[in-house]
């Protein structure tokens, strides 16, 4: 029975390590690819803004390294995507020397590496905008040059394709730019000849690795196996298991619709996935289908991030029950006199937000729990501004206010319930950013040159 198995060890390369016991166990097995994913748009958009590392550099290199070592011995392809988190040229550049250090340092034997660069140029893309090639896609407004003057780097999710390309081209290590996390398991079966919907499902299932099995572990290996009508996923650890219901939920993750994820050229529809225990640790997945567009259209979705200003933050601590049960009329009157106290005319200078931890700072507007039991709360001040003075003086205000609060059943004077940890405004290294761009992007050619990027070269190991 035809068969491809790919070893997927992390679901983020770099954002701490691959373990190595189940990493070597794998290793044992009949592996025909190593696959990984190393991005993550959940980091938000300070890294992709400034194009800075999220990870430890020696995280990043162990688990190149482990993966490259295994996987030249084997002498199967290696294939990573959305290097250094944002997938940005950068990324690709680190990876790719790290890649080539280990490579000599091991004196391993020659091999060729694909680079796929997937950053798009500011000016190649402002062009096709004025021709009309994007539209929106989670973002509710247009590209248009003012968007894009507020942005700072712009990346395109690669699909399978473009990886294809590169093992077409007899890559044996590909290092990819922003790619969608599926593709980078998937194009490995899709290039063995293996059904593009069932291979897709494979990758969106193992994307993660053993966070698709029960009980949940982190960084330990799994393997994915696609075969002519289903996949399979395996744990390598002995304590977990791949189910019926690990595999179908880690599916629905991160979906707003759980039968459906778009992708480049079409989607992956599963609605009439079927899962089922293949032995107690072993999970089949049979009927999954790619659909292409209705149209014949190819699209990527674009993330930009750019410069919002500056970021100050200030910690209060509240333990009054009567406080917290009024706790929104308390924000509403900060925030009212916060206003008072800048100036309205100022209003628009910059952004406060109340994070309130114990009530609804995770789930905001959205939390069904409208009466919190809590008996203390923390509330995160963050205020974003262009002008640094001016985003620090509305932090101060807002925590002496604090302070001041009034409300019903009040039965101490100022400040008796409030803490503060320091009474210093704290300010974050880095600048402030935010998402700009979340659009598609429709190509004639998936391998378009002027957004993907090719680079091959000979390592030479020795």
């Amino acid at each position: 029975m035809r068969k491809v198995s790919l070893l997927v060890s992390t679901g983020n390369l770099g954002d701490n390590i691959i373990e190595k016991g189940t990493f070597y166990e794998g290793v044992k097995r009949d592996i025909d690819c190593f696959g990984a994913d190393a991005g993550t748009a959940d980091a938000g958009p300070t890294f992709l803004g400034a194009d800075m590392p999220h990870n430890p550099i020696e995280w990043e290199r162990h688990d190149l390294e482990i993966t490259l070592v295994e996987a030249r011995k084997k002498k199967v392809p290696m294939i990573v995507g959305s290097c250094s988190t944002t997938g940005t040229d950068r990324g690709v550049n680190l990876y790719a020397d790290i890649i080539r250090a280990v490579a000599k340092e091991r004196k391993m034997e020659p091999f060729t590496m694909a680079l796929i660069y997937s950053q798009i140029p500011m000016d190649a893309l402002r062009k096709r905008v004025r021709n009309g090639e994007s539209e929106p896609l989670g973002a509710s407004f247009p590209l248009t040059d003012e968007v894009l003057d507020n942005t700072t780097n712009v990346t395109a999710s690669m699909g399978v394709e473009q990886i294809i390309h590169a093992l077409d081209k007899g890559a044996d290590v590909i290092i990819a730019g922003r790619a969608c996390d599926d593709a980078v398991l998937a194009a490995y079966p899709i290039y063995k000849g293996f059904d593009r919907g069932v291979s897709l499902h494979m990758g969106k299932a193992a994307e993660c690795a053993s966070l698709v099995c029960w009980p949940q572990k982190v960084k330990e290996s799994i393997i994915g196996t696609v075969y002519d009508e289903y996949f399979t996923i395996e744990p390598i650890h002995p304590d977990q298991q791949a189910t019926p219901h690990s595999v179908a939920a880690h599916s629905m993750y991160e979906r707003t619709n759980p039968f459906v994820q778009a992708l480049p050229g079409g989607i992956l529809d599963m609605h009439a996935s079927k899962y089922e225990a293949m032995t107690e640790r072993i999970c089949k997945v049979t009927g999954s289908l790619f659909v292409p567009s209705s149209d014949g259209s190819y699209k990527v979705k674009l993330e930009g991030a750019g410069e919002a200003g500056h970021r100050v933050y200030h910690l209060v601590g509240v333990r009054d029950t009567r406080a917290i049960a009024n706790l929104d009329r308390i924000l509403a009157d900060t925030r009212k006199k916060v206003s008072e106290i800048i100036g309205p005319t100022r209003d628009d200078q910059y952004e406060l937000f109340f994070h309130t931890y114990g009530k609804n700072a995770l789930m905001r507007e959205n939390e069904p729990v409208e009466i919190t039991l809590a008996h203390e709360v923390a509330i995160v001040i963050e205020v974003i501004s262009k002008d640094l003075e001016l985003a620090t003086s509305v932090a101060k205000c807002a925590k002496f206010r604090f302070f001041y609060m009034s409300y019903p059943g009040q039965m101490n004077s100022s400040g008796g319930s409030v803490a503060l940890l320091t009474d210093e405004p704290l300010f974050p290294k880095n600048k402030c950013y935010q998402w700009t761009v979340d659009h598609l992007l429709t190509l004639k050619d998936p391998l378009d040159p002027g957004i993907f990027r090719y680079t091959f070269e000979t390592v030479p190991g020795v």
